[in-house]
């Protein structure tokens, strides 16, 4: 079977289509660090900023395992808040906010 012959089988499930959709949507929503700084301020700005270096800065956006106080700064440097939210693996809708601190 083709990849187009097995697209329009999945969008034509109106479950299948729907949860395609959201996948697309959220993935459209989910931004690198580095991408959300490009354009606002250059790296050695926010450096600046944060009162660090301007490698610190980009070893912060390189990182896969960021603390939750260094990503709340680097974030609270260009305007914005961050929200942690637990997910449930089991129902897709279930989501809780989290407040540390």
């Amino acid at each position: 079977m083709s990849y187009k012959e097995t697209r329009e089988r999945f969008m034509a499930d109106p479950v299948i289509r729907a949860r395609i959709e959201a996948e697309v949507e959220e993935a459209y929503r989910r931004v690198a660090l580095h991408e959300l700084r490009a354009g606002r301020v250059t790296q050695a700005e926010l450096a600046h900023e944060m009162g660090v270096s301007q490698r610190r800065v980009s070893a912060i956006e390189h990182s896969e395992d960021v603390q939750v106080s260094t990503l709340r700064t680097y974030l609270g440097h260009m305007g914005f808040d961050l929200e942690l939210v637990a997910k449930s693996r089991q129902d897709d809708n279930e989501r809780i906010q989290l407040q540390l601190g």
